[in-house]
């Protein structure tokens, strides 16, 4: 027979509420709804100290039972909760607990009763509740007592009260975990929290990304060199802005929000490693925080000289050449007899220990020399490890020409093995690394329209892709090839914005877009129907796309001027003349290099005569001028230039190829 919920109600308001002293409660063996295996995750432990602060708030189900005792039907972890204080002497054996009393032909019903029409208190509430008792004047430690929880727990559910309350009510719904919801309690500001959670694209709301963006210009104390170099206690002590995560498993992390004193502190505890090195006989030691290559990119190098051993280390090495070889014959010999595999693993152990002698005897033999040593100097810097670390030998461009006389005359080092390693003079480049990828991107973009309109390019370049990953084994220099198109097949319209932001609105921009937007509207929309979808296509359809999917995979956006761009072989196949897709204009080349660069390419461009007037104008008026003097001359920066095609027109040839391609293609 089916109850209704006023009728369970009516029998629970009928029946008679009462004391049973706790040592005439017994749990119930036929009258429970619920498990004993099914309990809520709450521990009995937060439990008892709920009982033992507030008493029993709820009153336990019981029915009659033999001999004067109650059998508990519902409530059954109060009454082990009860027990656990018993047990630690916290109440007495006969403590009064509060029961309900019911029929035994109707216990089943009130215990179900209880369980189902119970709704549980949402963790946001309970959060809130705990905020609450704070601000009631109960200490931390009170509440944490009351409640069996540690005092960490009871900060943490302060801490995720104080959430924006926008977000809160997100997560009331479900639309954010807990996990997100105790990375944005990490933080105070509220308008910081929503700002970082309205920041993280919807398919990428995971706890470490929130964390990244919350953590943004903050240095972790545990990963960053620098901090654990100058360690977390130093920089508490210099005064140093922090800010801890209560949500952090690891108490000892903290975030540093002030990194000018970071590395000053670094600068400061380096300057004594500095004054080690400068004794040695160096002629100059820098400190820096953190070495970067650039900052000495025209430096020159020095390297170690070899000495000739003392006779004391030419015998040890004697010795131990004549221990090696002996344990490798007596390793040789036991190699193929499986039951000496521990004996060949401890001649293994001793042989690598004795090589170990060696190495460090012959790292003991490579010395500065001493000469040099006065022309050159050090930087002293926080190594990738947390350590301070040094840099040694590097010659200033200002002292190479004597420290080179100095090796000449010393007739140092041998061809093969030189002393001083010198580098090239360099002069600046022609384009910032900005413009250069900029540049690039345009290329990226105007190779993958005009590939649209070859699908034998597009199929030959494929094929010869995945020849290239197959068959790399057996071709020979085939893993330094450089790829032509990124297989993986991710579309680089991402790459192309982050590189030119104008790429939209080029024409070769505006041509893959719309191809992009034609191709969306005919596939089908669900992925796992598109296989389905090509079969019933004709062979032309299919490979329209395929050319379109390849084209959209070309790469070749650059930071420096390469040697030979990637995309070249392409390039040359469909006589690529960029004067198609680009001009030089203010905006997308003369403002982002300097006047001298404006002034080389209208004369490379038109002649001297031209440029000549511009010599003495502003940068605003040259880069106008420019414009004005190269509107409508073909000229192209090198990058943009196809090897074999420069200045060469471009007229139906592009189209003509085309159709043969596709015919050929068709009849294959």
């Amino acid at each position: 027979m089916k109850l209704s919920q006023a009728e369970v109600d009516a029998i629970i308001e009928a029946a008679p509420r009462s004391f049973v002293p706790f040592n005439k409660l017994v749990l119930s063996q036929d009258h429970q709804a619920r498990g004993a295996d099914r309990a809520p995750a709450l521990t009995l432990a937060e439990l008892a100290a709920s009982i033992k602060d507030s008493g029993v708030l709820q009153n336990l189900v019981v029915v009659q039972g033999a001999r004067g005792r109650c059998e508990v039907c519902a409530g059954g972890r109060r009454l082990a909760a009860l027990a656990l204080l018993v047990n630690n002497g916290d109440i007495a054996d006969n403590y009064p607990v509060p029961v309900l009393i019911v029929p035994a032909d109707k216990a089943l019903i009130a215990s179900l009763s209880e369980n189902c029409f119970h709704i549980p208190m949402h963790p946001a509430d309970e959060f809130a509740a705990f905020a609450k008792l704070i601000g009631q004047g109960k200490s931390v430690e009170d509440v944490a007592a009351a409640f069996g929880v540690s005092p960490l727990v009871v900060k943490r559910r302060m801490k995720l009260a104080s959430v924006s309350p926008k977000l809160m009510a997100l997560y009331r719904k479900g639309e954010i975990g807990l996990d997100c919801l105790m990375v944005l309690a990490s933080v105070d500001e509220h308008q910081r929290q929503e700002q970082a959670w309205a920041a993280l694209p919807t398919w990428n709301q995971r706890a470490d990304h929130l964390r990244q963006l919350l953590t943004r210009g903050e240095i972790e104390s545990d990963r960053d060199p620098v901090a654990k170099y100058v360690t977390l206690k130093a920089y508490e002590k210099a005064g140093g802005a922090l800010r801890r995560d209560l949500f952090c498993d690891d108490e000892k992390k903290a975030y540093l929000l002030d990194a000018p004193l970071l590395e000053q502190l670094a600068t400061d505890k380096l300057q004594k490693r500095a004054r080690q090195v400068l004794v040695e006989g160096w002629k100059w030691v820098d400190v820096r925080v953190r070495y970067v290559y650039d900052d000495y990119r025209k430096h020159g190098e020095l390297r170690k000289v070899r000495r000739e051993p003392t006779a004391e280390e030419a015998a040890a090495i004697g010795d131990l050449d004549v221990r090696i070889t002996a344990l490798h014959e007596q390793m040789e010999a036991l190699a193929d007899e499986e039951e000496n595999e521990k004996a060949y693993m401890a001649l293994d152990a001793e042989a690598e220990s004795l090589q170990q002698r060696r190495k460090d005897i012959d790292t003991g033999l490579s010395i500065w020399s001493a000469e040099l040593m006065s022309q050159a100097g050090c930087v002293v810097h926080v190594g990738a490890n947390g350590s301070a670390a040094v840099k040694y030998g590097l010659i200033r461009p200002e002292d190479r020409n004597e420290v080179t006389q100095t090796v000449r005359q010393a007739g140092e080092g041998r061809a093969e093995d030189p002393v001083l390693s010198l580098p090239a003079i360099n002069t600046r480049p022609v384009h910032s690394e900005k413009l250069l990828r900029r540049l690039t991107a345009h290329r990226v973009a105007a190779v993958q329209a005009e590939l649209l309109d070859r699908p034998g390019v597009a199929l030959a370049a494929l094929t010869a892709h995945l020849a290239t990953k197959v068959l790399r084994d057996a071709l020979h220099g085939a893993y330094r090839c450089a790829d032509i198109l990124d297989i993986a097949a991710t579309d680089n319209l991402h790459a192309l914005r982050s590189a030119a932001e104008d790429i939209e609105t080029s024409a070769a921009g505006m041509r893959m877009q719309a191809q992009r937007k034609a191709w969306l509207a005919r596939l089908p929309s669900e992925p796992d129907a598109l296989f389905a979808w090509l079969l019933g296509q004709d062979h032309a359809t299919v490979l329209q796309l395929l050319t379109f999917v390849v084209a959209v995979t070309v790469n070749g956006i650059y930071g420096t001027e390469p040697e030979r761009q990637s995309n070249e072989p392409l390039a040359q196949a469909l006589g690529l003349d960029m004067n198609r897709w680009w001009q030089a204009t203010g905006a997308s080349y003369f403002n982002h290099v300097s006047k001298s660069r404006i002034l080389d390419v209208v004369t490379e461009a038109v002649d001297a005569n031209a440029a000549s007037p511009l010599a003495a104008l502003k940068k605003d008026a040259v880069v106008a001028g420019a414009e004005q003097t190269l509107a409508g001359i073909r000229w192209l920066p090198q990058c943009l230039r196809t090897r074999d095609v420069v200045g060469q027109e471009t007229g139906d040839e592009p189209k003509e190829a085309s159709a043969q391609e596709e015919a050929s293609v068709a009849a294959a």
